[in-house]
């Protein structure tokens, strides 16, 4: 395929996810963040006035359940969010989590290489 954009000029245009909603947890116990996906068509209830979504969510280090209820208006914008065993954070304190874990599995793996030497 890329032989033939490139013959006829095509431009590869980046995924734009026009239905998915992105919700970024941090979990109470272990500090594992976790990014979860809501599809607007499938995964959220109508309520008339806004829509309700309703999920547990278990992250991938200690398997604690939290579950949640996140109220949402006409246009999709959180109204209310109520979590127990975890808390809500922002996409960017979820991307410094995720360096931070990558930063500290990096050393772990150096200092189990140096005690192999």
């Amino acid at each position: 395929m890329g032989f033939l954009r490139k013959l006829f000029g095509g431009e590869k245009k980046p995924y734009v996810d026009e239905r998915g909603l992105y919700f970024y947890v941090k979990c109470e116990r272990c500090g594992q963040c976790v990014r979860v996906r809501a599809d607007r068509q499938f995964d959220l209830l109508d309520e008339g006035d806004g829509y309700t979504w309703h999920k547990t969510i278990v992250d991938s280090r200690c398997f604690r359940p939290m579950p949640t209820v996140v109220r949402l208006n006409r246009k999709f914008e959180v109204v209310n969010a109520e979590i127990s065993g975890g808390r809500y954070i922002t996409e960017a304190e979820y991307e410094a989590c995720l360096a931070e874990q990558q930063a500290a599995k990096a050393a772990a793996a150096a200092a189990a290489a140096e005690e192999e030497e």
